[in-house]
């Protein structure tokens, strides 16, 4: 491989490599305590490290300097006499196609088969992914080169020297962290910080608002943490990060490891600064007290409050870290979950390759899907055993890592269509894409490669050809790695290898050398697809012994399942017999199910009485299904009687259920009447209902609908009426079929029928609109009346299902009809809809419909005009519940402007109940600063003891304790002696620590 595509696929690979190291880094952390920074930072740095190098030992592994070009012909040397003795590439008239050269950087195993294709489809994508890669490093090079710059311009811009005294401090506090390095301090005009610039010759900036902004004791924490950078190397240590980040800029995964690396090296100079000062409630103020006046500072400058991590985070770890967050999962988990399931086929395809592939020794060219040359046996009358070893001589001489040996057998007499079977090639029809096993006559679909006919001099035909993919290793073991059994004429991708064509070959001849790469096989898949070269072998006298003792043996189920399979094809008594015995006694269920599909499939008379033994009497239901199904194909009596009884009497309702579908699929109607006299007697009802499914399907339009009306107006189950309701007007859309089921959905006695009726009769179109609309109108069921608005509100035409659901929301008896007529307004997505739900929020006389408007109206209306709307109501409404719902529906809007509305009322409204409602909103959906605030305004204003209570709830349900230090203020200063005693009570009932530390000191005071 060459070195561009080498470092593409390295960039590729990097994709699940990344995100696999930051998910054991996110574990690593989510387990390490965060006061533990030094611990944190390593791992962190360790994981960076390891990103930089795992691309690199990558783009290594996958070049290989030998490259060829891809337009080299083939010219073969002088052939010698003798065809046997001799190794020469070419004997004495043997037949060489030149064709241009290629060959394919991929040869699937049998591991990575289905990747096939993808990794083919990227390797000329490759070249332009490393284009594109290289332009983001320059992009970003040039953006760390300008930061770079900047930074060390702070040295001599803007500089001057500091009073005596803080050089002092400086050199005092430099004693203190042992830190042997000379460290100028300099006051800046163009920064706003404390930062470090440089690693030689370290310079520390204080700006001059520090100066004056900052008492002596704050300005010397934050010098101390300055000069923990200079004595840790970090600014060496940022630049080789910035690097990393250049060069990996494209996986987020390697940014937020970067942004750990920061936080915790931040968190370690912070703890060495409090170890120098010795309080950490002073450096956290300094840190408050910094950040207020903090402004921008260049990326590669190290500054005490600057580019790493939150100041929330830090302080709250120096102050309390007992509660300092921990991380427990990383917040781009989901996205790299998400980029983890595209290169889950990758990371398989490429690891395969890495572990078991060779390099080719020419580069790739998936355009073309021809062979680079074909070799011709100059003597198809020779024994295939002396041809297939003439192959493997020819490609040791000419040095083929990968190539396909391949010949023809005669097309099976039992073998009515064209097969097809190659996992590893896809076949493309109308919206699909399939590979595996085929059978057919492939009409329409589109098969990727070229035909055999023009490589091998021949002409297309029946006849099945059986190409063998060869791959050998550096040690010059050969190896099997691809298996392709199809009728000739169908066309075949041979990725540029070399191939061997040695002509026709008899099924006695073919055999043994099948047979023997079976035995020579390790690949569980490889297995299965050589057991199909084995099985598609029309001489049965032959394959039926072998496929016999594979059915019997130890092999894996699927190496099992795919002989029971073949031998279906096969009609002899000992394939009919192999396949009854393993359908009874396999161990495995795959296998058992396989055998008694294959004896369905089987030709032969006697087939058909062992397919009805299995079907009445295997244990296994599945196996006994798959009989059942197999019967259907048999046209006899004896498969029908068989058939009935079963679906009267097997033992598994899903076998009966599974017999009355295949009667209705019998040749020729045979099995109707049958199903007709189930769909009416049986006694299970699920098996009338299928039965009710398959005669709608099966049975001609007129009979179907005087059997489905019969069925629907007179079956003891209402699932099965259900059915032949659903059924009749899937197929019967008539004016007659819609007068049963309005009357269905008038009288029947069951209201999920009824429903059902109304439901059909919406599908039927227009032609059942008006038993709808009349079913709204004077149906006795609210709940029937409420699915035919459903159903208006889906069906009619948008201004026809308006004017109908505006008169349902104003004038029907139920207030539950009118709240769905109401929510399917929602749906019209129309301004005189939006205008109707207006005025019912306004002017509804039923509290439940106007509430039920204002939630839609929040769901549905835009944004701008319901905000206004619901902050008229929350305010003006006579109506309690209705000024509630106005506030709850405001939150929902996750709308600044709308909490703020929801603020104002929470201090204002008259009504108590609204404003707790407000209170209880506010809690939940603003950030939780901004509710501490609000709740901390109301408890310092005048308000009703109610709406203290409120508060004090709120503070306490507040997600991460975050109102507990407001709680707290409250219990121990707040004027009303009882709100204080009501904060003590929520203390006591929360399980903060905070909490109960403040409520046992207060239990403890005399």
């Amino acid at each position: 491989m060459n070195a561009t595509h080498a470092l593409g696929w390295a960039l590729v690979h990097f994709l699940w490599q990344g995100a696999a190291l930051a998910i054991l880094l996110g574990v690593a952390l989510a387990l390490i305590r965060p006061t533990a920074a030094r611990t944190r930072y390593t791992l962190s740095m360790v994981t960076l490290a390891a990103m930089f190098i795992l691309p690199i030992a990558t783009t290594l592994r996958l070049y290989d300097p030998v490259v060829s070009t891809a337009t080299k012909t083939f010219v073969a040397p002088e052939p010698s006499s003798d065809l046997t003795a001799s190794p020469s590439p070419t004997p004495r008239g043997a037949t060489v196609k030149s064709l241009p050269l290629i060959a394919s950087a991929t040869q699937p195993n049998s591991g990575s088969a289905r990747f096939t294709l993808l990794r083919d489809r990227l390797e000329p994508v490759l070249p332009w992914l490393v284009v594109v890669w290289v332009v983001g490093v320059l992009i970003l090079s040039v953006r760390l080169a300008y930061g770079w710059m900047g930074a060390h311009r702070l040295r001599t811009h803007g500089t001057r020297a500091v009073p005596e005294a803080l050089q002092q401090v400086l050199a005092r506090l430099a004693a203190r962290l042992r830190l042997n390095r000379p460290v100028r301090l300099l006051e800046s005009l163009l920064i706003e910080v404390p930062a470090v610039v440089g690693w030689l010759r370290p310079v520390v900036l204080v700006p001059a608002s520090a100066l004056t902004g900052l008492t002596p004791q704050q300005l010397e924490v934050l010098l101390a943490h300055e000069l923990a950078h200079v004595r840790r190397y970090d600014y060496l240590v940022n630049i080789i990060q910035c690097v990393i980040e250049t060069l990996l800029f494209y996986h987020p995964a390697v940014w937020w490891v970067s942004r750990r690396v920061r936080e915790e090296r931040e968190h370690c100079c912070d703890d060495l600064a409090v170890a120098v000062c010795g309080d950490p409630h002073l450096y956290a103020t300094a840190l408050v007290g910094m950040e207020r006046i903090r402004s921008t500072t260049p990326r590669l400058a190290l500054a005490a409050t600057g580019v790493g991590g939150s100041l929330l985070t830090r302080v709250r770890r120096l102050i309390l870290p007992a509660t300092a967050r921990r991380e427990y999962f990383p917040r781009w988990a989901a996205g790299i979950a998400g980029m983890l399931a595209v290169t889950i086929g990758l990371l398989t395809a490429g690891s395969q390759r890495l572990a078991g592939e060779p390099a080719t020794d020419v580069a790739a060219d998936t355009t073309r899907a021809a062979p680079d040359t074909v070799l011709r046996h100059p003597d198809p009358s020779q024994p295939l055993a002396q041809r297939w070893d003439w192959a493997r001589a020819q490609a040791r001489q000419l040095n083929r890592r990968m190539y396909w040996v391949g010949y023809q057998i005669k097309r099976p007499e039992w073998l009515e269509h064209s097969v097809y079977v190659d996992r590893g090639m896809e076949v493309k029809g109308q919206d699909i894409t399939i590979s595996g096993r085929l059978f057919g006559d492939f009409q329409g679909f589109l098969f990727h490669g070229v035909r055999l006919a023009r490589l091998t001099g021949s002409n297309d035909s029946e006849d099945i050809v059986i190409l063998l993919g060869f791959t050998t290793d550096p040690s010059g073991k050969v190896a099997l790695s691809h298996v392709h059994v199809a009728s000739f004429y169908l066309p075949m991708d041979f990725r540029g290898r070399t191939l061997f064509w040695l002509g026709d070959a008899a099924d006695a001849q073919s055999l043994p050398v099948v047979e023997a790469l079976f035995t020579a096989t390790s690949q569980p898949e490889l297995r299965e697809d050589v057991v199909a070269a084995i099985g598609v072998h029309g001489s049965s006298n032959l394959v039926v012994p072998i496929l016999q003792r594979l059915l019997t043996s130890r092999e894996p189920a699927d190496v099992r399942a795919q002989a029971a399979e073949w031998l279906g094809f096969h009609p002899t008594p000992a394939a009919v017999v192999g396949l009854s015995a393993a359908a009874r006694n396999d161990q495995a269920g795959d296998v058992r199910r396989q055998a008694a599909e294959a004896l369905g499939d089987n030709p032969l008379p006697a087939a058909t009485e062992s397919t009805i033994a299995v079907a009445r009497t295997a244990s296994d239901p599945d196996a006994r299904r798959e009989a059942v199904e197999g019967l259907g194909k048999k046209d006899s009596d004896r498969a029908l009687t068989t058939l009935v009884a079963i679906a009267q009497s097997d033992r598994d309702e899903d076998v009966q259920r599974e017999a009355v579908e295949t009667l209705g699929q019998m040749p020729n109607g045979r099995g109707l009447t049958a199903v007709r006299d189930i769909a009416r007697n049986h006694p299970q009802s699920d098996v009338r209902r299928k039965a009710v499914e398959t005669l709608g399907e099966q049975l001609p339009p007129a009979e179907a609908i005087t059997l489905l009306k019969s069925i629907a107006t007179s079956d003891p189950s209402s699932d099965v009426r259900r059915e032949a309701v659903q059924t009749l007007g899937e197929r019967a859309p008539t004016a007659e079929t819609v007068r049963v089921l309005a009357d269905i959905a008038a009288n029947d006695r069951n209201e999920d029928v009824q429903r059902e009726a109304v439901e059909t009769l919406g599908e039927i179109g227009d032609l059942g609109l008006p038993a709808v609309i009349e079913i709204a109108r004077t149906h006795p069921s609210t709940d029937v009346r409420r699915s035919a608005i459903e159903t208006i509100g889906e069906k009619a035409p948008a201004a026809q299902s308006l004017d109908l659901l505006a008169q349902f929301a104003r004038r029907d008896r139920d207030p539950d009809v009118q709240r769905e007529a109401v929510e399917r307004l929602g749906e019209l997505h129309d301004d005189r809809a939006y205008n109707l739900l207006v005025e019912f929020a306004r002017s509804h006389p039923v509290s439940d419909v106007r509430r039920k408007a204002i939630e839609t109206l929040g769901e549905k209306g835009r944004a701008d005009s319901v905000m206004v709307i619901l902050d008229d109501l929350a305010r003006r409404s006579d109506d309690e519940d209705v000024a509630r719902k106005a506030v709850e529906t405001l939150g929902e809007l996750h709308d600044a402007r709308a909490l703020a509305l929801v603020a104002r009322i929470a201090r204002t409204h008259p009504n108590v109940d609204v404003r707790r409602k407000a209170i209880e909103t506010y809690g939940e959906s603003a950030p939780s600063d901004s509710s501490v605030a609000l709740l901390k305004s109301i408890l310092a204003s005048d308000a009703p003891e109610d709406v203290y209570n409120a508060v004090l709830e709120a503070l306490e349900e507040m997600d991460d304790g975050a109102g507990i230090p407001a709680l707290i203020d409250a219990a121990r200063s707040h004027p009303n002696r009882d709100v204080r005693a009501a904060a003590l009570r929520r203390l006591a009932e929360s399980d903060d620590p905070r909490a109960q530390k403040i409520f046992d000191q207060t239990l403890r005071r005399p």
